[in-house]
C-alpha cells in the first residue's frame, strides 16, 4: 500500500465532514460517529498511486472524502481490466474477507476517510443499525453494477459513452473547477481515453469518433482530453438509451 499523509477525522454532521449526508455513518448517534472519529483518519494519495493492490492483505476500509478512485483486475495473462470507479462518499475495501480482490488505484489526486478493518468490523458488530446503512449500501452498488452490466452488455457504444458521461457529470466533485461559477456544467474526467475504452469495452479510436460526434451535435464541448462542457443534457440522456430516473440512479449509488 502507497504512503500517504495522515490526519484525524472529525465525524458527523458538525465536523465539517463534506460527504456526512451520503455516507454511511449518517445513520448513526452522535455518539457512533464519536466512536468512529477515534478510528478514522483522513490520508490523501496522489493520483496515480496504489492504495491498495490485488492480492495484498486487506487491511484498510472506508470512504472516499474527494476524487476517484479506480478499481482494476489484473488476468492470468497479466492484462489489466477497469471494472469500477468510487466517487466521494463511496466506500472502498473488502471487509470480511483476507486480501483484496482489485486493486485501487487513485484516478485523480484523492482523500479517504480510512479505517483499520479489524477496527471497523468489530465497530459494525456492536452497531447494528450503521451495519444495516451498510448493507444496504452494498445491496444498491450490487444493483448498480448489474444495471451498468445490462448497459455494457446490450447497447451500442455511443449508448455507452453517452451513459458514461452523464455518469461523471452527476457523480464527478470535480464539475466546479477552480475558477468556474457555481452551477457550472464543466465536467472533470478522471480518466485517460484509454482507460475509458477500456472500461467500455471498445477502443480509444472508437471512442474519439463517439464523443467528436456528441461534440458537433452540440451536446457536449470538448475543452480538453480531460474535461467537457455539457450543452444539452436532455440529448446526453436520449443518446444513452436509457431514461433519467434509471440513469440518476446509477449516477447516484
Amino acid at each position: 500500500m502507497s504512503q500517504a499523509a495522515e490526519l484525524s477525522c472529525v465525524c458527523g454532521k458538525n465536523g465539517h465532514c463534506v460527504i456526512y449526508n451520503r455516507a454511511i455513518c449518517s445513520a448513526g448517534t452522535q455518539e457512533d460517529l464519536q466512536q468512529l472519529s477515534r478510528i478514522s483518519h483522513l490520508r490523501s494519495y496522489p493520483r496515480g498511486s496504489v492504495i491498495q493492490a490485488q492480492g495484498e492483505p486487506c487491511d484498510i476500509v472506508g470512504n472516499i472524502v474527494e476524487g476517484v478512485v479506480k478499481l482494476s483486475s489484473t488476468s492470468v495473462n497479466g492484462d489489466d481490466h477497469i471494472v469500477g470507479l468510487l466517487f466521494p462518499s463511496d466506500f472502498f475495501g473488502r471487509l470480511f474477507a483476507e486480501e483484496s480482490r482489485f486493486s485501487y488505484e487513485a484516478a485523480t489526486d484523492v482523500t479517504l476517510c480510512t479505517m483499520s478493518k479489524p477496527h471497523f468490523e468489530r465497530f459494525l458488530a456492536e452497531h447494528p443499525v450503521i451495519e444495516h446503512e451498510m448493507l444496504k449500501a452494498k445491496l444498491d452498488e450490487l444493483d448498480a453494477v448489474r444495471e451498468w452490466a445490462a448497459i455494457t452488455n446490450g447497447h451500442t457504444t455511443m449508448q455507452r459513452v453517452a451513459t458514461l458521461l452523464y455518469v461523471f457529470a452527476r457523480r464527478s466533485q470535480n464539475q466546479h473547477l477552480r475558477g468556474c461559477p457555481p452551477g457550472s456544467n464543466i465536467v472533470q474526467i478522471p480518466l485517460s481515453r484509454r482507460d475509458i475504452a477500456d472500461y467500455l469495452g471498445t477502443t480509444p479510436e472508437t471512442l474519439s469518433r463517439n464523443i467528436q460526434t456528441l461534440a458537433r451535435a452540440k451536446v457536449i464541448r470538448n475543452i480538453s482530453a480531460k474535461q467537457f462542457e455539457l450543452l444539452n443534457p436532455a440529448e446526453l440522456i436520449r443518446q444513452s438509451g436509457e431514461t433519467r430516473a434509471d440513469l440518476d440512479r446509477i449516477a447516484t449509488i
